[in-house]
């Protein structure tokens, strides 16, 4: 036996492994083979102590073995090397580490035990008790084998057989992405595979199963003759995905076996074919691909509905940039009737829009046109007054600020409108603005705002008085002059900032801006808030403009804490020099002096968070609107949110007049793993009755995810009424997922 050294080749080299990572001293010892050779060349390299980069010439063959260990002795005879103590070899990329290694250099066989270790390129790790391996690391067999292929996925088995350093196959082998028990190591984790042959194909990322039962708790739930799955280091792949079961009462029992298909690296397409006993069989299918400069988006169904015909929906969406500046898009939404989505499970919208749009942005410029089409899902909707807007074109410029702070504004919108039955409406409207912001002396704050606005509208069957249809051209002009004001007093007090502030605003335009002849279609949606309390046109769009002489008041009130906490209050009035019905009644603002309007917002901490909004009668302080949006407590323990709305009878909605609702949801989490969440909607006009309520658990860890619900409903949407669902989700990670849905 002659010893490379002299001697026993002690604290040659130091290894630590972190994470994976390996790190090494010098010196290495470097072991050549060459058909030719009767005995290995042996070569030692160096590494610069600072940079750690190689000094000698580095032309290592591939097939070099680099062998590092406390001790390693040569056998002439036997043409082996024997290695003890911290042994790490490395060839092509894969490191071994074991306690004891010898390698045969005739036969190209490395054996190793104690403590194995073999590192992949692809980062799986393998642990075993002994390996016999060809001296690439690519063929052999190795006993006790245990396989970690990423940060939580294992495979092991009694033993294995390596095949063209691809291809693991394992005898009586168990996998399982679930941890094992800290405390009790031998119980069985919540689920694993087990199975008589186990194949992992490392290159085609796949794991294939003989003879394989699926455990839950160790008790053995589902079994399979053949059964395979991408391994966790695969993102997407073609196959069946999942079944879904259940019934409602809109559809009755209902089966779906989706099937997902990657196209390529940047699309792909999920068909999901649905079996439903009482409404025929439904085809539903999701499109999505990348774009270099966008994303498209496109789910879509059908179904052959017998007397009703064919019918289905599209929900599309795209989004695409031409260059820095440049952008265009589209939605496209559509259904064949008001119920199709809310009857086969696809969302239940109140209105349907498609859109088509191109936008510019360029520092702060904006430039926008686009074309609208609106199908509305309410019983009382018809297509043929739904209109179609095409075009919309909007801009928005502003200059540069001046040296005395004032800057121009110029806005363009351009619109037509049109209907099968009712008014047409086609508008051109340019506006040109001015502004001068101040800051006086005493930190009052001043904006003087001027403009002038010219609409011109071409329209058709507009009705006017309540019966006489209107033909022709309209026009107008409204100047507009604006002062607002502001001046905030600010008071620090220990670990608190308090601010008080007094606002104030002041607008005219002319009186007899809105005629007649002028259609309102883009400002019927209008609320009197704190939001819009010092806005000069609180209407949202064009068509109706806010004229006369006006002006708004408040007080804004807040403390703010160190830590993040804050307490904010406002309260305000607006007055109105004329009573022009310029405002319908029960607006809050048909009258001289408004309705009172306020907010309140309370969140000292994160466990704490409470806003109350409210409109008060001008007279009496009876209450026109009540808006309660409050987050009490921690999850941890219980987590309640609520919300209350109240509208009065009068409160010049026309959508949501005489209106109490309650809405609650209360969450906890038992533990890591287990949370639950109870909740309830219910309408406070009628009793308190519910308009739905429901109970939801969930139950999630590193390889299971449980999600099970129960709701009840009680809404009448035209053909489609009360309903009872039960839902629940089985998700197996790294496998798959299992969803049920049934009503009662």
């Amino acid at each position: 036996m002659a010893d490379l050294s002299g001697g026993s080749l002690k604290a040659l080299a130091v290894w630590g492994m972190i994470g994976g990572i390996i790190t090494m001293t010098t010196p290495v010892i470097t072991y050549a083979q060459g058909t030719d050779a009767a005995k290995p060349t042996v070569k030692t390299s160096t590494r610069d102590s600072s940079t750690g980069d190689k000094t000698d010439a580095a032309a290592e063959k591939e097939n070099q073995l680099l062998f590092s260990a406390d001790e390693v002795d040569y056998s002439d005879d036997l043409k082996t090397v024997t290695a003890r103590g911290n042994v790490e070899i490395s060839r092509d990329n894969r490191v071994l580490m074991a306690d004891t290694v010898s390698y045969d250099m005739t036969n190209d066989v490395v054996s190793a035990s104690g403590n194995v270790k073999l590192l992949e390129p692809t980062g799986e790790v393998m642990f075993a008790n002994y390996v016999e391996l060809t001296g690439d690391f690519k063929e052999g067999i190795i006993k006790d084998i245990y396989i970690l292929i990423d940060d939580h996925t294992r495979l092991a088995g009694v033993g294995a057989r390596r095949s063209e350093g691809n291809f693991t196959e394992l005898a009586k082998a168990v996998y399982s992405p679930c941890n094992v028990c800290a405390d009790d190591p031998e119980k069985p984790p919540l689920w694993r595979i087990r199975a008589a042959r186990v194949i992992h194909d490392q290159q085609g990322q796949n794991i294939e199963y003989q003879d394989a039962r699926l455990e839950f708790e160790g008790i053995p739930i589902l079994y399979s003759p053949y059964f395979s799955h991408p391994d966790p280091t695969v993102k997407r792949r073609s196959g069946i995905l999942a079944p879904t079961f259940g019934s409602t009462s809109y559809v009755g029992s209902r089966f779906e076996l989706p099937y997902y298909w990657a196209i390529d690296k940047s699309s792909d397409l999920t068909l999901r074919p649905i079996i439903t006993t009482d409404k025929g069989p439904v085809l539903a299918s999701q499109y999505r691909r990348k774009f270099d400069t966008g994303n498209l988006d496109i789910l879509d169904s059908i179904t052959e509905g017998g007397d009703d015909g064919w019918q289905g929906h599209i929900d599309a969406r795209g989004r695409f940039d031409i260059d820095n500046n440049w952008r265009w898009g589209f939605d496209a939404e559509q259904a064949s009737s008001k119920t199709y989505m809310s009857r086969y499970g696809f969302g239940s919208p109140s209105v349907l829009t498609s859109n088509l749009f191109g936008e510019r942005f360029s520092g702060q410029n904006y430039g926008r046109i686009d074309g609208y089409y609106f199908q509305g899902l309410k019983e009382e909707d018809n297509r043929a007054t739904s209109p179609l807007v095409l075009p919309h074109a909007q801009y928005h410029g502003r200059g540069d600020t001046n040296p005395n702070g004032s800057y121009t504004t110029f806005d363009l919108d351009a619109l037509s409108l049109s209907r099968r039955t009712g008014a047409d409406s086609n508008r051109l409207s340019g506006k040109v603005g001015w502004e001068l912001p101040h800051i006086g002396t005493y930190g009052d704050v001043t904006k003087l705002t001027l403009s002038m606005r010219g609409d011109s509208y071409m329209v058709n069957n507009v009705t006017r008085d309540g019966q006489s249809d209107y033909t022709g051209y309209v026009g107008r002009t409204v100047p507009l002059a604006a002062i607002d004001w502001n001046m905030p007093f600010v008071r620090d007090e220990g670990g608190y900032h308090q601010v008080i502030k007094p606002i104030a605003m002041v607008a005219w335009s002319p009186n007899g801006g809105n005629p007649d002849e002028i259609p309102n279609e883009d400002s019927q949606s209008f609320e009197f808030d704190d939001i819009n309390l010092f806005s000069h046109d609180r209407y949202g769009g064009l068509d109706k403009t806010e004229d006369g002489l006006r002006a708004s008041y408040g007080l804004e009130w807040g403390v703010y804490g160190a830590n993040g906490g804050y307490t904010n209050a406002l309260f305000g009035q607006s007055y109105r020099l004329a009573d022009n019905g310029t405002f319908a009644e029960g607006s809050g603002l048909d009258k001289h002096l408004s309705d009172y309007v306020g907010r309140i917002t309370v969140a000292p901490n994160q466990y704490v968070d409470l806003t109350y909004r409210f409109r008060l009668d001008n007279n009496d302080f009876s209450p026109r609107r009540n808006q309660l949006a409050a987050g009490v407590g921690e999850e941890r323990i219980l987590r309640l949110d609520l919300s209350y709305l109240q509208l009065s009878e009068n409160a010049g909605s026309d959508e949501f007049n005489d209106r109490e609702e309650l809405y609650f949801n209360a969450q906890h989490r038992f533990d890591d793993h287990w949370s639950g969440n109870a909740y309830g909607r219910f309408d406070m006009d009628q009793d308190a009755d519910p308009l739905e309520y429901g109970i939801g658990f969930e139950y999630e860890d590193e390889c299971f995810l449980f999600d099970g619900r129960v709701r009840r409903t009680f809404y009448q949407d035209q053909d489609l009424g009360q309903s009872d669902e039960i839902i629940f989700r089985l998700v197996f990670k790294t496998l798959g997922e299992f969803a049920s849905q049934a009503g009662l």
